[in-house]
């Protein structure tokens, strides 16, 4: 009889120890894994339909601000899985399909509620909309920031302008296309040409965009300029054939979706599968509407060899005194010009001259292959990254997104592909293919880097900060 009467004390026990252990959700803890988040609980909390409401919408408008930034898919999902266990919202699912989020709160004996919210921009980048975001995710996750709170900071992030007015913001494209033509063993003079031509180009390019056409035909109309301009300068004996080269190689590096290439990979390998997919169709899109424009003036200058002669220009590469302020320079600009603030340039610069050092030295001192060389520059950059954003408040994409333009695109290689394409060269497929192999390999190389440095930053604790201002 006490055999029973203690067996049925400890059953009770045991029955009490597992009603009270806390839920845990599956999403939340699969979602997050192999992130600075990874091993957030959360929070226990019984939230009442307006609040969960508020957190939802709360989340929505974060969601929809990071594709606005241009943030990366994986850092979008793992940002809306912390909040939404800082806040207490679970048990959550959630799926991304394009620009598309849907949420759903499906907590136990009561309705599920379901909110989708669509994205409508492009894969531009704002960095400091950026900075911005990843600072407020932070101070709800570590820092425990209330909703109200955090719904104003929100408001501010929505109504910001850009930091640099518009003309700021191009002088600085025009300094990284410079940056690219001196990279392209080009002169002084092909620096000049290549910021006289982006000039021409963005102003063309903002024009078409007021009048609300799509930009396919605004990359048509953009290509088919640069091969112009270049071509009138060749004719009246304006620039040499290296000059004309370098200016236009880099102008034409700059029209390609770089960031819809590098995202591309990205999402691909963090299993955002459809996501890619879109990005894919735009890409495809970009490279039809250049081949397009150029093609076409090719058609109207028969007897000009348009893009130059692709198999008598020489690239060198810049001996590496020249090359590391070549591509600080640039990456600086970069930064700027992608609304990144005076405390991010430096950090640009820095990385701009460790991935061109690193593709200097596997490509020219190792004899690696380019895409090779540039995938291990990548893989430096975004371990770099991964390493000091959380001490530095920045987003991992702040730092390296500055200095792929400036260090790591393969100027020389479009240029050549399109020329073979132009002049009815052989092999034209096969050099494009190289070409976007290589531009491919930067995001692939970023990711696993952002993962090395994600993974040795989990390793150490992780101090709040107390102060959580913006800058």
């Amino acid at each position: 009889m006490g055999e029973g009467r203690l067996r049925r004390a400890l059953h009770r026990l045991l029955r009490s120890g597992a009603e009270t252990e806390p839920e845990q959700d599956p999403a939340l803890v699969g979602l997050l894994t192999g992130s600075r988040y990874a091993g957030l609980p959360p929070e226990e909390a019984e939230l009442s339909p307006d609040r969960a409401r508020a957190v939802m919408v709360f989340i929505l408008d974060l969601t929809e601000q990071m594709f606005i930034a241009g943030t990366e898919m994986r850092a979008i999902e793992t940002s809306i899985v912390a909040v939404a266990a800082s806040y207490g919202l679970h048990p959550l699912e959630l799926t991304i399909v394009g620009r598309t989020v849907v949420i759903q709160y499906a907590p136990r004996d009561r309705e599920p509620r379901v909110m989708l919210k669509v994205a409508r921009t492009s894969d531009n980048r704002d960095l400091q909309r950026a900075v911005a975001l990843y600072r407020l995710v932070d101070d709800v996750v570590n820092n425990h920031l209330d909703l109200s709170c955090a719904e104003r900071r929100m408001r501010e992030i929505r109504q910001h302008v850009p930091l640099w007015p518009w003309w700021a913001r191009m002088a600085a494209r025009a300094v990284l296309a410079a940056s690219v033509a001196l990279q392209a063993h080009g002169t002084l003079g092909g620096a000049g040409l290549a910021m006289g031509m982006l000039v021409i180009v963005n102003r063309t390019g903002w024009v078409i965009a007021r009048g609300r056409i799509p930009g396919y035909y605004a990359t048509f109309v953009q290509a088919a300029l640069v091969a112009g301009l270049g071509i009138v300068a060749l004719h009246y004996g304006v620039v040499s054939s290296q000059v004309y080269a370098s200016a236009t190689a880099a102008n034409l590096v700059l029209l390609l979706p770089v960031s819809s290439l590098v995202s591309l990979a990205q999402d691909a390998i963090t299993r955002f599968g459809t996501t890619a997919a879109v990005r894919l169709v735009h890409v495809v899109l970009v490279f039809l509407a250049l081949f397009a424009g150029i093609a076409t003036v090719g058609v109207l200058t028969k007897d000009a060899r348009i893009v130059g002669n692709a198999q008598s220009v020489r690239f060198a590469a810049l001996p590496i005194l020249f090359a590391l302020p070549a591509a600080a320079i640039g990456a600086a600009g970069n930064g700027l010009a992608a609304g990144g603030t005076l405390r991010l340039l430096p950090f640009a610069a820095l990385m701009g001259m460790l991935g061109i050092a690193v593709r200097t030295l596997a490509h020219g001192h190792f004899d690696l292959p380019s895409s090779l060389a540039v995938l291990i520059a990548a893989i430096a950059l975004g371990t770099v990254a991964g390493r000091l954003a959380p001490r530095l408040r920045l987003p991992p994409g702040a730092l390296v997104t500055p200095a792929i333009g400036a260090a790591l695109l393969p100027a020389p290689a479009v240029y050549r592909s399109l020329s073979a394409y132009t002049a009815g060269i052989p092999g034209t497929g096969r050099q494009l293919f190289s070409a976007l192999i290589t531009t491919a390999a930067i995001g692939a190389g970023i990711v696993l880097g952002n993962i090395l440095g994600a993974k040795k930053e989990l390793r150490e604790p992780h101090e709040p900060d107390q102060n959580p201002q913006e800058e």
